[in-house]
């Protein structure tokens, strides 16, 4: 099987350091900007099927993607929307501080591993995601090896590469994740097996 990770592009409430997971932001300029790159660098692709995470940051991209490719639809999954960052979401940092010491400074130092109140950490994504991917998984013989576009967010691609290739948690912290990336892997559902083989971004082609 192949996959295409694709990662929503940049947000108001990312360029500003504003916490936010689960709660809306709307798109940069340059966010705007690279969803032509993206749908383009996909145009070609025969792809097999477009899955997208709900909140509008990705599902706006998952459209750029579809309009290049007439009569697929848009599979929208709320499992594959970004982690809770619990009480904290929507806040600066210093906000995170100021309502609560100790804990905001804990999540902020281990982020993705202190699960915030309310929140949730990168092991709970993974939780979530698991029956996701394995649903796509289970459909290998119909998609065959056209690639499926899944169009998330960074916590919840590292969660599905870590469930495709084994990674652990912190070997998925050396994953450098940028707005618009996308993530090429392929997969071997009957040796449990896979790979990444392609990794690129709009600022750099690898």
């Amino acid at each position: 099987m192949n996959f295409i990770l694709v990662r929503h592009p940049e947000t108001l409430a990312l360029k500003n350091k504003i916490i936010y997971g689960v709660t809306e932001s709307d798109l940069t300029p340059e966010g705007y900007a690279s969803i032509p790159w993206a749908a383009e660098k996909l145009a070609k692709t025969d792809l097999a099927a477009i899955y997208s995470s709900p909140l509008s940051r990705a599902y706006k991209l998952a459209q750029g993607i579809c309009e290049k490719h007439p009569g697929m639809d848009i599979v929208s999954d709320e499992r594959i929307i970004e982690m809770h960052c619990g009480i904290y979401e929507q806040m600066t940092f210093e906000e995170a501080r100021m309502m609560e010491g100790d804990d905001a400074q804990q999540y902020l130092m281990e982020f993705g591993f202190h699960r915030p109140i309310g929140g949730e950490n990168f092991e709970d994504v993974k939780v979530r995601t698991k029956p996701f991917l394995d649903e796509i998984i289970a459909k290998a013989d119909e998609y065959g090896d056209k690639p499926v576009i899944i169009v998330s967010h960074a916590m919840v691609m590292r969660a599905l590469v870590s469930h495709l290739t084994c990674f652990g948690v912190n070997d998925m912290w050396h994953v450098h994740i940028e707005p618009t990336a996308i993530l090429s892997l392929d997969y071997n559902p009957a040796a449990q097996f896979g790979r990444i083989i392609g990794f690129v971004n709009p600022g750099s082609e690898i």
